[in-house]
């Protein structure tokens, strides 16, 4: 079809360039909407692409306008979308870990993975001789008060009665203060160390969730530290999308995204809630945090899935594929519609074309107006883009 057009334009071509005709007004559209590739687009320098060959404005006859589209380009801000692979997870504040608060050995377990339990639900059980010592030096600091408050009260009494001397009295009220300390760090031990007696020392879980793991067998020995269960509060979900550096400008808190699990029928709605500034340096990627609008229920951790996010584009011009031609293998060309009606070869520098479109990196401006189908019919030497 396209050298049955060159073939009707080309005697119409050479009959224009010996009259001088004038032409009339190119078919229209309504001005070209901008979008934006979320990927860097791969290409040469500009000012390094080689000159086209000199070549002059042509003119088209009257009766071969209609064979030809022509559109006016402007720049819009306009709205691309980053797709990243991602995958369900607890929310740092979603997590909680029971640890040995003393070194000693696990006696009883009586959760497992998967189950969901209440706040103060006791969880395991540990048994320590310094959980014994400490609740007996306990029993003694109070002991110890109770003596010295004794001392003190006598002492003051003897001082009213004018018996007493002011230092014994004065070093009662000493022993005093020192008894009254040992006695309230000791029962922060205690509290620290939880419910029991004697060496026996109950954990419990310091809130709702889910048993997410159980680090220790029963007859272990564990470190005081060491973490033996894990929570998840399973209301506390988001997706960490892993984006590629060249992208995470692009995006922005607040941005809305859509996350699809492959084992799930509909895709789930939310918005970016932080971008972590941290690099994972081998992939060169980031982890971009998405607060899901309504957490299905079938979402759970370590599930994964893909993530679209709407990401801000530059202002940018976009072309149909057909509005670009190629000339000596790799020169980019489009034909310009001057005022005077003619059309002028004008070299442009592109970026990587998707679904019929192709963005114009440099080499037109806001408002110009191109010949967007059928440009063959203007150079027969050249050859499309796609």
């Amino acid at each position: 079809m396209h050298h049955f057009r060159l073939l009707l334009l080309f005697p119409m071509l050479l009959s224009s360039a010996c009259t001088g005709s004038n032409t009339e007004k190119t078919k229209t559209e309504q001005p070209l909407a901008v979008t934006q590739d979320s990927a860097n687009f791969p290409h040469t320098e500009y000012s390094k692409l080689p000159d086209i060959h000199q070549q002059t404005a042509i003119t088209i006859p009257i009766g071969s306008r209609p064979y030809i589209t022509v559109m006016g380009i402007n720049l819009q801000i306009s709205n691309a979308t980053v797709q990243a692979p991602a995958q369900v997870a607890f929310r740092a504040k979603g997590l909680s870990a029971v640890g040995a608060v003393v070194a000693g050995r696990l006696t009883r377990v009586n959760v497992q993975v998967g189950d969901r339990v209440k706040a103060g639900m006791p969880m395991a059980t540990l048994e320590s001789p310094e959980v014994a010592q400490t609740r007996s030096d306990t029993i003694r600091a109070r002991a110890e008060l109770e003596r010295a408050q004794d001392r003190a009260k006598r002492q003051a009494v003897m001082q009213r009665s004018g018996v007493g001397l002011e230092i014994e009295r004065a070093e009662a009220d000493v022993q005093l203060r020192q008894a009254r300390a040992d006695y309230e760090r000791g029962v922060q031990a205690v509290r620290l160390l939880g419910d029991g007696v004697g060496q026996t020392v109950i954990l419990r879980a310091p809130r709702d969730g889910v048993v997410l793991g159980v680090k220790a067998s029963v007859g272990a020995a564990v470190d005081k530290g060491a973490v033996l269960l894990e929570l998840g509060e399973p209301d506390a979900l988001w997706v960490a999308a892993d984006v590629f550096d060249n992208d995470l400008p692009l995006i922005e808190k607040g941005a809305k995204a859509t996350v699809r699990i492959n084992a799930l029928p509909n895709a789930v709605a939310g918005h970016v809630v932080a971008v972590s500034a941290d690099m994972q340096a081998d992939l060169r990627r980031g982890v971009v945090y998405i607060e899901l609008d309504d957490t299905p229920l079938a979402f759970k951790p370590g599930m994964f899935a893909s993530a679209a996010i709407a990401a801000a584009g530059p202002r940018r011009i976009v072309l149909p594929t057909t509005a670009v031609l190629i000339k000596d293998k790799n020169q980019t060309v489009v034909y310009v519609e001057m005022a005077n009606g003619e059309f002028e070869p004008r070299k442009v520098l592109i970026g990587q074309a998707r679904e019929g479109q192709v963005p114009i990196l440099d080499g037109l401006a806001d408002g110009e107006r191109v010949v967007t189908s059928d440009a063959l019919l203007l150079d027969s030497a050249a050859a499309m883009l796609l």
